[in-house]
């Protein structure tokens, strides 16, 4: 059984359900984000760097039972259920994080249905099964757009069939090719489809984290807990080490994300020999909605709302995580 994560202590919240903001919080989410990843691997808390011009060989991009050493951090944002802002905490998270100087970019890989672009007042010309086809020469860092806030946007596939129900072999292939935007990012974040089959669970056992977003209801609960279980209950089976899951509540203030961290670790750690480490929270913020009404992401249209800095506060936490592993690894100062 790994290492316990330990939970933040309930703080204050603001009027709105949100936590005040303040630097105590960002360390101890910061903290809790190191021992979710120190628990699960007690040898490193980021994945390897390596120099972004370094040769591979072809065994090397190869899928592999284990993460494969990074020329970036890889990180994957699911949930069970649809409907809990898993998108929109994707979007505006990439955005905090190139605020942070991070070259980020985000995959849209939410296959048949991905509508990141339309959260950010885009239209494509190019998307992701551009990039996929027999004889395509174009890399996902080629079809990669700037997106607004500063991060790169490689814009998923809507309305094609064959791209939602991508065979294993293709599968694959994508998964592999997430190299061609690891080379040039310093982060990359996938937003995955919602729900529990395989395009979802190959990208999580691909990402070096997994951030799983729900949300108050139980039936978001119950679908977090889906989710989570489809992923390491295989692993075990196999005998193999489970990815590194974190939770992120959404639409909740301190208390009640703590409450339902506790519900879904709870179940996590009975069923599954599993500690389940809470990595944030985010308020409920009528500004979200609005964002999405206009296409905006809200990190842009209201960047020192209390939603804005919850969503800082977990950019930061990640920045020092991936900068720390860096350190760990390179031996610089």
């Amino acid at each position: 059984m790994t290492q316990a994560v330990p939970r933040p202590a309930a703080g204050p919240e603001a009027p709105d359900g949100g936590a005040v903001a303040s630097a105590g919080r960002h360390e101890d989410q910061a903290s809790r984000l190191r021992a979710l990843v120190r628990a699960l691997d007690p040898e490193r808390e980021a994945p390897p760097a390596r120099t972004k011009t370094e040769a591979r060989t072809p065994s090397e991009q190869r899928p592999r039972k284990g993460p494969r050493e990074r020329a970036a951090p890889v990180i994957a944002i699911a949930s069970g259920k649809g409907g809990v802002g898993k998108t929109s905490t994707s979007v505006n998270l990439a955005i905090a994080l190139a605020s942070l100087g991070k070259k980020t970019t985000l995959l849209d890989a939410d296959l048949g249905l991905a509508n990141a672009d339309v959260l950010c007042g885009m239209l494509p010309s190019t998307r992701l099964e551009h990039s996929l086809v027999r004889g395509s020469r174009q890399t996902l860092d080629q079809i990669a757009l700037t997106a607004p806030g500063g991060f790169r946007l490689v814009p998923g596939s809507v309305g094609v069939a064959r791209m939602a129900n991508l065979p294993r072999a293709a599968r694959d292939s994508l998964i592999d090719r997430l190299i061609e935007i690891e080379q040039t990012s310093d982060l990359v974040l996938i937003d995955t489809s919602a729900g529990i089959h395989d395009s979802v669970t190959s990208m999580i056992r691909a990402s070096d984290l997994c951030l799983v977003v729900a949300t108050p209801e139980p039936t978001s609960i119950a679908d977090a807990y889906a989710l989570i279980k489809c992923v390491v209950q295989p692993a075990r089976e196999k005998k193999l080490e489970p990815p590194r899951i974190g939770l992120i509540v959404n639409q909740a203030g301190l208390r009640e994300a703590d409450n339902v961290h506790t519900r879904v670790a709870g179940v996590c750690r009975r069923f599954l020999s599993y500690d389940l480490g809470l990595v944030g929270s985010i308020r409920k913020d009528r500004r979200v909605s609005a964002a999405v009404k206009r296409r905006k992401p809200f990190m842009i249209s209201s960047p020192h709302s209390g939603v804005s800095r919850d969503i800082m506060r977990l950019a930061k936490s990640l920045r020092d995580w991936s900068e720390q592993g860096a350190k760990g690894v390179n031996g610089s100062a």
